[in-house]
């Protein structure tokens, strides 16, 4: 059984999803087996930000928050 996000998802354009999701999943041991992690990454815009999302496996992600460093 899927378990339901939390948080309502932030909404990012398609090309920002698409860049950190990916980059989520390259780097995807480092958030193993934790619930919310935070990755930090330069938006589309070249501004530093961390995004926080939920972890519910690989590729299975809910960013709730970007917040800008």
């Amino acid at each position: 059984m899927e378990r339901e996000f939390v948080f309502s998802p932030f909404i990012l354009s398609g090309a920002e999803w698409a860049k950190i999701c990916g980059e989520i999943n390259t780097n995807y041991e480092k958030y193993r087996g934790k619930e919310m992690a935070v990755h930090l990454s330069y938006g589309i815009d070249d501004s530093a930000y961390a995004y926080y999302f939920e972890n519910h496996g690989f590729d299975d992600y809910n960013i709730y928050s970007r917040v800008k460093m």
